[in-house]
């Protein structure tokens, strides 16, 4: 009776544990077959995407929010076009708040060509945080974003983090090299003293 029983719920764990994992987000960089419009332009770090279906693009388009600008894009396809100071940014991770929604039930994953080789999911206060990680969005670099299983009229937080610019490094560099040769210079002077 003991077997059958956890037999039993062995199935039952089996069967609706792969419901509870509804609602997905993936990442893709291929252009969507027969698009014949142009990317919407992302030109934010922090930006919003609504899908007015839950499901963008099966089944609605997503909706860019940009402080007072909203561009629709029947893709859900997008352009990385921040730019700071007048140099064009590169996005090394995407993140998508998604509040009232358990970090139980929402998965993420990647479409052909993703930017991104990883991703995660994480609790935050009142939801869950997806976010893609490990590759590049260069300036001006196209991107897909697929939602799927959502409520209707959701809206996404969306925040992009941008790596330093190569200019940036280097002038970091210089200035802990030139950091570690006074430091070096002092020691010295400091033992030829005593």
């Amino acid at each position: 009776m003991f077997r059958l029983r956890t037999l039993l719920l062995a199935m039952a764990i089996a069967f609706v544990v792969p419901l509870v994992h509804a609602s997905e987000i993936k990442t893709g960089g291929m252009p969507p077959v027969g698009l014949n419009s142009a990317p919407a332009a992302i030109i934010t770090f922090d930006f919003s995407i609504e899908s007015p279906s839950g499901s963008s693009p099966a089944t609605s388009p997503c909706d860019l929010f940009q402080g007072t600008i909203e561009t629709v894009s029947p893709q859900c396809f997008f352009q990385n076009d921040i730019s700071v100071n007048g140099g064009g940014e590169t996005l090394t991770m995407l993140t998508f708040d998604a509040l009232g929604i358990s970090s139980n039930s929402v998965t993420c994953g990647f479409l052909s060509g993703s930017p991104f080789t990883h991703c995660g999911v994480t609790s935050i206060p009142d939801g869950a945080a997806i976010s893609f990680y490990g590759g590049t969005i260069p300036f001006g670099g196209d991107f897909t974003l697929d939602f799927t299983g959502f409520p209707k009229d959701y809206t996404f937080g969306g925040t992009a983090t941008a790596s330093p610019e190569p200019g940036t490094l280097g002038l970091m560099m210089i200035g802990l090299l030139a950091a570690a040769l006074v430091a070096r210079r002092r020691m010295l002077a400091a033992e030829s003293r005593r």
